[in-house]
């Protein structure tokens, strides 16, 4: 069972059938399934283990006889991210113990795996590029880089980090594209402010983003 923070303010506890008010925790298979508050939870007891650290994480849910993981709604991103883990005191321990006693050989590992996915990456946004200059070979010269390191930018969350993107889908393409001459070739991002909404200022500048586009695919 996994520990959700409620983005909703009609749950009611199973148990105690209190309800659960909005941004508290409450204990379910989903977010979508009928559970229990924090307090009539298993993991009441428990010791809370936040992020940040994997081995620690992946150590104390191995010695720990439950493991309740916390997801918190992100509404930029509109899904639910971990935020750490409900687990035994104990289990944590031993985990801080097996963590301490293998610290340096995990590090040298790290910073190998580290070098390798920086130029896995480098290789990413090389054939990225490619992609773009595939599909809009009038754009200006080098744009299509630029374009390529904006989009696939690491923990941004943008539309080069999705699966789709990975695979060189045009319609990802096509976003990367149409997201940077917002950006760099209209007076979009100066408009805020003025009163407009974002739909509507998206809406003045689309017929221009949209020839844009074409002019540059040929």
């Amino acid at each position: 069972m996994d520990v959700f923070l409620t983005k909703k303010e009609t749950l009611k506890c199973s148990v105690c059938n209190k309800p659960i008010a909005l941004g508290e925790a409450f204990v379910a298979e989903s977010e979508k399934h009928k559970g229990t508050c924090f307090s009539c939870s298993q993991y009441v007891n428990a010791t809370f283990l936040k992020p940040g650290n994997a081995a620690l994480t992946r150590r104390s849910k191995k010695h720990s006889s439950y493991c309740g993981v916390v997801f918190v709604w992100n509404r930029r991103r509109k899904r639910f991210e971990r935020r750490g883990q409900y687990v035994e005191a104990d289990a944590i321990r031993k985990a801080e113990l097996e963590c301490a006693a293998d610290a340096k050989d995990r590090a040298l590992k790290n910073e190998k795996a580290a070098i390798r996915r920086a130029e896995q990456d480098k290789v990413y946004i090389a054939e990225f590029s490619k992609a773009i200059r595939r599909f809009y070979p009038n754009c200006p010269k080098n744009r299509e880089v630029a374009i390529a390191q904006h989009a696939c930018e690491k923990h941004s969350g943008r539309v080069g980090r999705t699966a789709k993107a990975k695979e060189f889908d045009k319609k990802m393409i096509d976003l990367a594209v149409e997201a940077h001459i917002r950006h760099a070739e209209t007076n979009y991002d100066h408009q805020f402010g003025t009163g407009k909404t974002k739909r509507a200022i998206r809406s003045d500048i689309k017929p221009f983003v949209i020839s844009t586009m074409r002019k540059w695919g040929g």
